[in-house]
């Protein structure tokens, strides 16, 4: 009989457990002193209605806060009045950084200047952000920021190796303005929740010399989005 209530408390706690799952650990980003996000696995793809493949792909590029409205090209930057998150297109609590967030996660994390570099994997130049605790991989490097995009430079082995620890990578799309596109795989620019006025908001704005959360411009350029979700 003993026997038997052992077993039954054995089956009821493995029950217990799957109806609630331990807390989740993972590679996490701290965005403020108390907030810490996960990333998408990759930028906003085109149709704003997915992620891209790969973390190198570009992506689209969309006017601010046209989580509602993704096909709008307009030059008028009367034609985006008010943010509406694309992340409100996706279960799962996905949204977009305010600048505050985006500030917070390059400039002041603990030991943010070690956490940030540019890198170039498979001839694609971009961001590279680690999580607040990494491990570098055996074989790879991780050199900080400074000038250039030869500092770290990965193929796709060693980059899977990096993804697989927790790397994050924001690949240089350029920027849009109405169907043409500029600065390919030599800027990137990513929005924020954040306006500034009626016409502009705060985006973040990486090359491969310049790192920078001030710049604002007129809601209609089409920048690249990545989204985050808080993790509790």
């Amino acid at each position: 009989m003993n026997h038997l209530k052992y077993i039954a408390a054995v089956l009821l706690l493995s029950c217990m457990a799957c109806d609630h799952p331990q807390k989740k650990e993972g590679p996490f980003f701290s965005v403020s002193d108390t907030t810490r996000v996960e990333f998408a696995s990759g930028n906003l793809a085109e149709d704003g209605l997915g992620f891209v493949a790969k973390s190198t792909d570009y992506g689209g590029l969309f006017g601010w806060g046209t989580g509602e409205d993704l096909k709008n090209y307009s030059e008028d930057y009367h034609d985006y009045p008010e943010f509406h998150g694309w992340g409100e297109n996706f279960e799962g609590g996905w949204r977009t950084l305010t600048i505050e967030e985006w500030r917070y996660l390059l400039f002041e994390r603990p030991d943010a200047d070690n956490k940030c570099s540019t890198a170039t994997i498979d001839s694609v130049n971009g961001l590279l952000l680690l999580p607040d605790f990494f491990v570098l991989p055996t074989g790879c490097e991780f050199k900080r920021r400074g000038h250039g995009w030869g500092i770290n430079v990965y193929n796709q082995f060693q980059w899977r190796q990096m993804d697989s620890a927790g790397a994050v990578f924001l690949p240089c799309s350029g920027f849009r303005w109405g169907r043409d596109i500029y600065g390919l795989n030599c800027e990137g620019i990513y929005w924020s929740s954040t306006s500034t006025d009626s016409c502009c908001a705060h985006s973040m704005y990486f090359s491969s010399d310049t790192l920078d959360t001030d710049p604002d411009g007129e809601r209609h350029f089409g920048h690249s989005v990545r989204l985050v979700r808080v993790v509790e």
